[in-house]
């Protein structure tokens, strides 16, 4: 997990504020920042998580990834 998260939050350093935001309720991925939320899928993806082709449940699971390791990172 150590390399997710650090990954997570250097690779996606300049959007953290826009990623706590989505966490907390505030933002909508998908609508507001679509460009974020497609490199997020692939970032995710390529990491093995597993999507469902339905589009809130795949959202609820890239907000949920995002959570955890921004969490587990101390951002959030």
């Amino acid at each position: 997990m150590t390399v997710r998260k650090s990954s997570l939050t250097s690779k996606f350093k300049q959007d953290l504020g826009k990623l706590t935001a989505a966490v907390s309720g505030d933002v909508t991925l998908d609508e507001e920042y679509p460009r974020l939320y497609q490199k997020l899928i692939r970032f995710y993806e390529d990491r093995g998580v597993q999507l469902y082709d339905d589009p809130e449940d795949d959202y609820n699971v890239i907000l949920d990834s995002v959570e955890a390791d921004l969490i587990e990172s101390g951002v959030f």
